[in-house]
């Protein structure tokens, strides 16, 4: 009887809901754990843990909700999520915003206020799959500018043999955001860029203009960083945009001057303790870690609730620990692509992996900025502490969850009818 419950309650991949419901473990003992900061500035103990515990209440909600809608209703949200992403970046640049750390990454409606990047992420995603589905034909990925205008409802779709302008149209679509985002959060620019060339690949655009895409990126980056090393300090003078230029120079001569043999006594923490306190963290946790709740540097990390969390869970739990975390994206990331390689929709298909890449290689890139020396803020898909964050990954595991039961749906009738047609010829 439980069972059954269960089966109804809870369905698509089970391995991905046992994976989501682990992270949600992990991510209320870190949150609590880490949040000290947060508490002693409130001045209250159980404040910051409660208001974690209804997000991913919530957050079970949203992906319960979501995994039971029509894998079609979720297509036809795609244009919607994507201006609605948009329009946000505009309302924000406007004055719309909420400045916090210096970083335009909130906005406000109605009192409630979020972090309209993360609506930004899964609007490209959903986009960047419907493209890639309307490109298929029997030569590969193609999509003729008439084609593309037909994404917009603009002209009839027509497949034009003479020209692949599938890369020109995803790129105009995630270059345009990204002039938004990129003067607030370079790093999710970086993300979104990885994403795009990720699905790019796996759907099969040319790889001719793959490999001239990815050469010029390569290129602009090390002529902008080079020019970016040679921008005088006075220029953060220059206002809000002159301070992070500043602010992007510094980090890349941390990066670059990064010397394991530098004299702690040399060492300088003011202005510096999220990357300095964070290595002293990991250090400190060893292998197996001072144990869940244990943590003594996450007085001394800003932001250790979300932007850090990792350090304060190596800490805690050690690098075994972390290898764990490390396995459990690793193995959701598998589950989409394993979804993903058994739909029959194309559509449904580039976006199953397509979410799997984005929660992992943002996962990744908070790892790193753990570890490494490029301080820049990422949280940690559904165990950092966060409103709008962890609501929007857990949209996505209930988009995951909704294809995945899709693909079931499509299993059990391939199944029953070869049962019928067996028992026809027997």
């Amino acid at each position: 009887m439980s069972r059954g419950v269960t089966a109804r309650l809870f369905k698509g991949d089970r391995t991905v809901w046992c994976v989501f419901f682990i992270l949600c473990v992990l991510s209320l003992i870190e949150v609590f754990s880490a949040s000290s900061r947060q508490t002693f500035e409130s001045e209250s103990y159980w404040g910051p843990i409660t208001k974690h515990s209804i997000f991913i209440l919530a957050g079970v909600f949203v992906v319960w909700f979501m995994h039971n809608m029509k894998s079609s209703w979720i297509k036809g949200m795609t244009k919607i999520i994507y201006f609605l992403g948009l329009g946000m970046l505009i309302y924000a640049a406007l004055g719309g915003g909420s400045v916090r750390n210096n970083s335009n990454r909130w906005i406000t409606i109605m009192g409630f206020e979020f972090q309209h990047f993360e609506v930004v992420k899964l609007g490209i995603v959903m986009i960047i799959s419907s493209i890639l589905a309307r490109a298929q034909c029997d030569e590969g990925t193609r999509l003729s500018w008439n084609s593309a205008l037909s994404f917009f409802g603009i002209a009839p779709r027509a497949v034009d043999k003479k020209g692949d302008y599938t890369m020109l149209t995803i790129l105009a679509l995630v270059a345009i955001p990204s002039v938004f985002i990129i003067t607030e959060n370079l790093s999710t620019v970086l993300i979104l860029v990885l994403v795009t060339l990720a699905m790019m690949i796996i759907g099969g655009v040319n790889w001719k203009q793959m490999l001239l895409l990815v050469g010029t990126g390569i290129v602009a980056i090390v002529l902008g960083i080079a020019v970016l090393m040679q921008v005088p300090e006075e220029f953060k003078e220059a206002g809000s945009i002159g301070n992070k230029v500043i602010t992007w120079k510094h980090r890349f001569e941390d990066v670059f001057k990064a010397d394991g043999n530098t004299d702690p006594k040399k060492v300088k923490i003011a202005g510096e303790e999220q990357r300095i306190y964070s290595k002293i963290a990991i250090a400190e946790g060893g292998f197996f870690g001072r144990g869940p709740g244990n943590s003594v540097r996450r007085d001394y990390i800003p932001h250790a609730n979300n932007d850090f969390i990792f350090a304060v869970i190596l800490e805690e739990l050690g690098i075994l620990g972390g290898a764990v975390i490390v396995i459990l994206y690793l193995i959701l990331l598998y589950r989409c692509g394993k979804v993903a390689n058994e739909c029959e929709d194309p559509y449904a298909s580039f976006l199953a992996i397509g979410i799997g890449i984005l929660i992992t290689i943002q996962a990744f890139m908070h790892m790193y900025i753990t570890v490494g020396n490029f301080v820049t803020g990422q949280p940690l898909p559904l165990i950092s502490q966060g409103g709008t964050s962890f609501l929007v990954n857990c949209m996505y595991i209930g988009i995951l969850l909704s294809i995945s039961r899709y693909v079931n749906r499509l299993n059990k009738e391939k199944e029953t009818k070869t049962n019928r047609e067996t028992e026809a010829l027997s």
